[in-house]
């Protein structure tokens, strides 16, 4: 699971972003790597600076010339929400000349035409849906791995309420799949679930909780990033499920790593940095009772 990976794209030479795919295709066997994922903030603001998602794309196509599936998820920084050097763009007058009455931070959260031009969905690998044709803004895709269907469900930051009501509809069709959540933005660095929406996003992560994660029996694992550091919870279901989230908003050379044993029900996740070879925040989360192929 990739984290913020916004600082490693700002200068062309920084070789960061590739070092980090090199090192996912390298130990591809070794990690019996089936799929990757992205907490959010793949580039900085690239929309206003392709020389940023030139970097993105060229270490992405790392894992695609390996034939690995990835998805990344949109954080505010690959939209047009952000500007030049981090800071809001409404706060720049460029944006009400270049805008008008659309200089809005919650429509220019939604402007993600710049992602879409350099990431398209048949890169992906596995993408077997969207909410919007021709968007990676909310996807999900599946695969098979231990015994078991996976899906990865990504989904934008702070979403829509007709994207969670899309995302809802995909999971209640997919009962026999385990489900991973990806979105930018759910957990506090204290470990609990946001309350508030960044003052320009339309839901918060408690109602995401309230009104898709919780509420399926297949739903297992959510990740997020966009601020703190590492943090986890466990959550029960309404459905007797425990749902465990993870936050791994590092903003360094590091890979987190989710190692499933599908066969045991454990989950372990670790911290490896490329650079230092050194490995550390080791977890292990037991007593996951995985979804079979088969359930209704």
């Amino acid at each position: 699971m990739m984290p913020d990976t916004q600082n490693e794209v700002v200068s062309s030479t920084d070789r960061r972003f590739g070092n980090r795919t090199q090192w996912l295709v390298a130990n591809r066997s070794a990690l019996d790597l089936r799929w990757v994922g992205h907490s959010g903030d793949v580039v900085n603001w690239g929309w206003l600076e392709q020389s940023q998602f030139d970097v993105a794309v060229r270490g992405t196509a790392r894992l695609e010339a390996a034939g690995i599936p990835y998805a990344y998820t949109l954080g505010s920084h690959d939209t047009r929400v952000v500007s030049r050097g981090g800071s809001a763009y409404v706060s720049d007058p460029e944006c009400l000349e270049r805008f008008g009455l659309q200089c809005s931070s919650p429509l220019l959260l939604r402007r993600t035409e710049e992602f879409n031009q350099n990431f398209q969905e048949y890169r992906y690998g596995g993408l077997a849906g969207a909410f919007e044709t021709g968007k990676l803004d909310n996807v999900y895709s599946t695969f098979n791995a231990g015994g078991k269907k996976w899906m990865l469900l990504t989904l934008e930051l702070w979403p829509r309420y007709e994207a969670i009501s899309w995302a809802r509809s995909v999971v209640a069709a997919h009962r026999d799949y385990n489900v991973i959540v990806q979105t930018h933005s759910y957990l506090n660095p204290d470990g609990s679930i946001q309350q508030g929406n960044g003052g320009y996003g339309t839901s918060t992560a408690q109602y995401l909780f309230d009104n898709l994660i919780k509420r399926y029996a297949n739903i297992r694992l959510v990740f997020s990033g966009h601020v703190g550091t590492v943090a986890m919870r466990a959550d029960r279901g309404t459905q007797g499920n425990t749902v465990h989230s993870f936050l791994q908003t590092l903003h360094a050379q590091d890979n987190p790593v989710v190692s499933v044993n599908a066969a045991t029900g454990t989950l372990r996740t670790w911290i490896y940095s490329p650079d230092l070879n050194r490995t550390d925040r080791v977890t292990t989360v037991t007593g996951i009772d995985w979804v079979d192929p088969g359930t209704t």
